[in-house]
């Protein structure tokens, strides 16, 4: 299978937001999409001098200041796109993702917010608008194509049963969503190219109990308790997500039904066998719920 540097002569480069939670406890969710990544031709160039997106998209109408740390990453990013020739910018946790795209449409679409922000930051460049947030799920569909991706695949993830979890950050609000937030599919179908088994289940949108984990942690327990209650019931043995305070929280220990839960990049670094990446505990449970699901 030729990579994408063959067909169009050498690695197509993407500018690459991290985040802080990439850098920090959700390194593996990073270093398996960078593993998957090169596996497949693409470059994803960090951002120079990038800081925190903000986290949470401010909501208030008259505001201009919060979102301040996402235009200046847009504009990091309008910088480098004449280094890479592409203007496209990559994401892989929901949260920056969603910040990132929404703070940039609301500067494309109100002039006198984005001349606000400009003049604010009087020692950068002007934002222009001109930068397209993707998220990594977008590049493996729209860009790189599932029909590649599953001709990559060495090692086929039978026996594993999957319940993907979207969650909240990639589907709403309905003007940034990466799929149809109603009825989402875009993990479902990766994961049947990898060779899972996909299972579709009734909470695979429903919000994971986000930032209460941080003030009522017997929230976010709760709610990780119905979320895989409810992939078991639907028949899973494995949880896969693309947002890390998602990941975080359907860990937390609970009562019930035990089911692992892991990034879907480290269930393609299996598929694509560059598993060396995977840390020993995530290897194991994904190789030992194969070789279980194919026993059955």
């Amino acid at each position: 299978m030729p990579h994408l540097e063959s067909s169009w002569g050498e690695r197509m480069k993407l500018m690459y937001f991290p985040g802080c939670t990439l850098k920090t406890t959700a390194k593996n969710y990073e270093d398996s999409a960078l593993a998957v990544s090169k596996k497949l031709g693409l470059e994803l160039i960090e951002l120079d001098r990038w800081n925190c997106c903000g986290v949470v998209f401010n909501l208030a109408m008259d505001s201009v200041m919060h979102h301040i740390g996402a235009v200046r990453d847009l504009i990091r990013a309008q910088e480098m796109s004449s280094k890479v020739n592409d203007n496209r910018l990559v994401t892989l946790c929901s949260m920056c993702y969603n910040v990132l795209k929404r703070t940039h449409q609301l500067m494309l679409n109100d002039p006198e917010k984005l001349r606000t922000a400009n003049e604010f930051m009087d020692r950068e460049i002007d934002y222009e608008g001109n930068i397209e947030v993707l998220h990594f799920l977008q590049v493996l569909r729209d860009v790189v194509g599932f029909d590649k991706i599953e001709e990559m695949v060495v090692k086929p993830l039978k026996g594993l049963k999957v319940a993907s979890y979207y969650g909240c950050m990639i589907l709403r609000p309905k003007e940034i969503q990466i799929d149809d937030y109603r009825n989402p599919m875009v993990l479902n179908e990766l994961m049947e190219k990898l060779g899972a088994e996909s299972s579709k289940f009734p909470y695979e949108t429903k919000c994971c109990s986000a930032y209460d984990v941080v003030y009522d942690r017997n929230i976010a327990v709760e709610r990780a308790l119905e979320i895989r209650k409810a992939a078991v019931r639907w028949g899973a043995n494995i949880i896969v997500t693309t947002c890390p305070l998602c990941h975080y929280n359907l860990n937390l220990p609970t009562r019930g039904p035990e089911i692992p839960v892991v990034y879907f990049t480290e269930l393609m670094c299996v598929a694509f066998g560059v598993d060396d990446v995977l840390s020993p505990e995530v290897r194991k449970v994904i190789y030992s719920l194969m070789e279980e699901g194919e026993n059955e």
